[in-house]
């Protein structure tokens, strides 16, 4: 495990470079790499479950988001599509976790608060600046996929409070890392396009929480 966690942030360093290269034949094979990384990892760990149970969900999740890394780099939207799958594999994961741990919808619905805030002040700053958040057409798709990532994050935060000393916890905060990297993003394609470091963040958040997320399944 620990020479996978080592080759993995070697090839995500790498991606930091290539990424912001301009050069798409650079970039896109670190990144179909890299994803493939942590694709493989997981396929291994799940190799200890049940393969007809609910555990199947993260794998799909995983796979989803593995296309959704390789389509983003030739089609925005066919990406997102991918990803919108993901995060509902992970939603759907994460509440069968929640269920299989013996709680019920009485031990988390607070999750819906910051859920609805954060997707209602998401609303807000487009409707009150659509000079700075222009996202013209694509307004309410994006507003769609964010509250799916949103609540895939908030969902993370459960776990962590309801299984604090487990290695779904970890698996929680890859999903919190998860979701700060699709608002970075927004940052990235439609406030401050152009910046280097910024999509550089993007990528660390993602490709971190997803590193977290299937060394929890090791764990």
């Amino acid at each position: 495990m620990l020479w996978f966690v080592i080759s993995y942030l070697v090839v995500l360093f790498a991606y930091f470079i290539t990424e912001t290269s301009g050069k798409l034949y650079l970039r896109a094979p670190n990144k179909i790499i890299l994803s493939s990384m942590f694709l493989i990892f997981a396929l291994i760990q799940f190799q200890n479950y049940t393969f007809l149970s609910f555990h199947l969900l993260v794998m799909i999740a995983l796979f989803m988001a593995f296309m959704g890394d390789v389509s983003l780099l030739f089609d925005m939207n066919r990406g997102g599509d991918f990803f919108l799958c993901a995060n509902i594999a992970f939603v759907s994961y994460y509440l069968a976790t929640i269920v299989n741990g013996g709680y019920g919808f009485g031990d988390f619905w607070w999750v819906l608060i910051p859920w609805f805030v954060l997707v209602a002040t998401f609303i807000f700053l487009v409707q009150k600046f659509p000079n700075t958040l222009k996202l013209g057409k694509t307004k309410w798709p994006i507003t769609f996929y964010l509250a799916s990532i949103i609540l895939h994050g908030v969902l993370g935060v459960a776990l962590i409070v309801l299984f604090p000393n487990s290695p779904i916890a970890l698996m929680g905060l890859g999903a919190i890392l998860f979701m700060i990297s699709d608002f970075i993003l927004v940052i990235h394609k439609f406030i401050i396009r152009h910046n280097k470091w910024i999509l550089r963040a993007n990528s660390l958040f993602y490709f971190v929480g997803m590193l977290l997320i299937v060394l929890s399944m090791a764990l």
